[in-house]
């Protein structure tokens, strides 16, 4: 008995690796030759419509460089497991109720003291900026799980949202100006639209559309005009490449179990010279918009697991960077400190300010205080989003 099941299991393995290798081809053709099994042979729980649909693109390429997660993220899939777990606490990923994918940390407790203490701190920082005549606001970008939502499977929880309630009570308290966008993005109606379904960031639509919101808080709140031609849907040309994108947490589980993303390039329909540094990486790029504070070589060509085209947006995470708006010399000059949700948000913002400066306290060393004192800016802002573990909402104002 135990030999007859010993090679029925086996024999089973080995069909379902088969039909999984099959699978993983047909998807890596492309064309959204996935999404629609899923949709129609998935939704019925039917394997063999899926592998019957797969067999047809047997032929096509095959990624064997990720195959093992094409293939473990397709049984997480079929078995309709919506948490899959990494050895990386909390690099684990959770599938939401929206399909959407979101890293979850299986251990994550509220940190509320930590939060309150953090912004007990930029307070702080926030009162030494106004010593030295310098105005401040912090800017919570929102994060991928709504308020108030029932998004995570039954018996997983996650706490971004409470942290992010507990610092911004605390700077209100403090007298600490901020601006809490995700009323912004909730009042839309349309909330999971907003971020990409692979990855835990906001969409260039998003970052597009908070910058709308901004340009008009600058100006009503510090003076600092924006022509409002620029924030013009219009005034921009948007061209969408199609299934080009997979995200942190999609390239964990891999395309079968979470799809792809489209990713959007904002090209401005006028005239644009900016000039992008940054020296500890020798960047050093003058021109227009879409070459200057965008990088096109990064969606040159579509590569899921080996590319990040988020990054066409800014280049990536800086110690330090400035950018220099030629056509609006008597600008503000804006000092943001910043997390990644800025890359988005970035080149938009560039073009508000006769100088851009961005800080990303994650790679930056360096005495904060005394840098800030000599580039003088007019404003510092802080972008944050609630994603990200409240410990990253700090500062040592002393360093």
């Amino acid at each position: 008995m135990r030999r007859r099941d010993t090679i029925t299991a086996v024999g089973f393995l080995g069909l379902l690796a088969a039909g999984l290798l099959l699978l993983a081809t047909a998807f890596f053709g492309g064309e959204g030759q996935l999404e629609h099994l899923l949709k129609s042979a998935w939704a019925e729980r039917d394997l063999q419509a899926v592998l019957e649909g797969a067999e047809a693109a047997a032929n096509r390429d095959l990624d064997r460089d990720h195959l093992f997660i094409q293939l473990y993220g397709g049984v997480q899939r079929l078995t309709a497991r919506r948490v899959v777990e990494d050895v990386v606490s909390e690099n684990s990923v959770v599938r939401l109720s929206t399909g959407a994918l979101h890293f979850i940390d299986m251990q994550d407790r509220p940190a509320l003291a930590e939060a309150e203490a953090n912004a007990a701190d930029t307070a702080a920082f926030a009162q030494d900026l106004e010593a030295l005549g310098i105005p401040y606001r912090f800017l919570l970008a929102p994060g991928k799980i709504q308020r108030e939502t029932e998004l995570l499977p039954t018996g997983v929880a996650e706490y971004s949202n409470e942290n992010a309630d507990a610092f911004l009570r605390t700077l209100e308290e403090q007298g600490t100006a901020y601006t809490d966008l995700r009323p912004l993005f909730e009042e839309t109606g349309s909330y999971p639209d907003w971020f990409f379904r692979t990855d835990h960031h906001w969409r260039p639509e998003a970052a597009f559309f908070a910058w709308q919101y901004l340009a008009v808080l600058l100006e009503e709140t510090y003076g600092f005009a924006t022509d409002p031609a620029l924030t013009r849907a219009d005034s921009w040309e948007r061209t969408v490449l199609e299934d080009f994108f997979l995200g942190s947490q999609g390239k964990r589980v891999g395309t079968l179990y979470g799809g792809t993303d489209d990713f959007t390039l904002y090209t401005p329909k006028f005239a644009t010279n900016l000039t992008y540094t940054c020296p500890f990486y020798a960047i050093d790029r003058t021109g227009p918009f879409q070459e200057s504070v965008c990088f096109p070589e990064q969606t040159t060509r579509r590569d899921w697991f080996g590319a990040n085209p988020y990054t066409y947006y800014a280049g990536g995470d800086y110690p330090q960077a400035s950018i220099v708006n030629h056509n609006y010399p008597e600008g503000p000059r804006v000092l943001l400190l910043r997390d990644s949700f800025a890359c988005a948000l970035t080149p938009f913002l560039s073009l508000s300010c006769a100088e851009l400066i961005t800080i990303d306290l994650r790679h930056f060393r360096g005495n904060l205080s005394e840098t800030i004192a000599a580039l003088e800016p007019d404003l510092v802002l802080t972008l944050y989003s609630s994603t990200v573990n409240s410990a990253l909402f700090q500062y040592d104002a002393t360093e």
